[in-house]
């Protein structure tokens, strides 16, 4: 499958660069992530200053041999706007990315949980019509390409506990917290949910 764009309307006018990719500085505990685009949209986004080989060859087999440039400037708005807490849902940052047609029904349905909320592992699976998949949205929140974008960050685990995050639990907390968010240790509070 082949998914192109996201699941809500592109608010930016500026296109993306032609291809590319680059590392931006996002404040701690998030740290360094290494990006990568085409015109479409974002294809990957890695925590830590490089992405493994085997995402850049899968996610984005056009960038074979490019070096890191600069991160384009309606993408760095984004981004800056989004690390300094301001009204930016990174599920409104196109994307392309492909995978399953399982995972891409996670993908979408996930996109439409909206910032500040969270789901559950059930919740999203009940979501795409697999009301039994539970494990197989984890998997699909794994093999996620562009955390944050397809904001992984935002499914928790039953009883409203963090999960599992592959960017760690330091970081889901940051980046939960950074939305609105309320977390106390291991667990979203009351209020916060859209579990239904």
């Amino acid at each position: 499958m082949h998914e192109e764009g996201n699941t809500r309307p592109l608010a930016s006018k500026a296109p993306l660069a032609e291809v590319g990719c680059a590392v931006f500085d996002a404040p701690a505990p998030v740290g360094p992530i290494w990006l990568a685009w085409v015109p479409a949209g974002l294809a990957v986004l890695h925590f830590g200053p490089d992405a493994p080989e085997a995402d850049r060859a899968r996610f984005w087999p056009e960038g074979e041999g490019l070096a890191p440039g600069d991160v384009p400037p309606a993408l760095r708005a984004r981004l800056t706007r989004y690390f300094d807490g301001e009204d930016e849902d990174p599920a409104d940052w196109p994307v392309r990315i492909g995978g399953t047609a399982f995972q891409g029904r996670a993908w979408k349905a996930l996109r439409r949980v909206p910032r500040g909320d969270v789901r559950t592992y059930a919740g999203l699976a009940r979501d795409v019509g697999s009301p039994r998949a539970m494990r197989a949205i984890g998997m699909a929140m794994n093999a996620n390409p562009v955390a944050i974008a397809v904001p992984c960050h935002r499914i928790v685990g039953a009883g409203r506990t963090l999960g599992g995050f592959g960017g760690g639990p330091d970081r889901k907390r940051f980046l939960l917290e950074l939305e609105g968010a309320r977390v106390d240790g291991d667990r979203v509070l009351m209020g916060q949910l859209d579990l239904l």
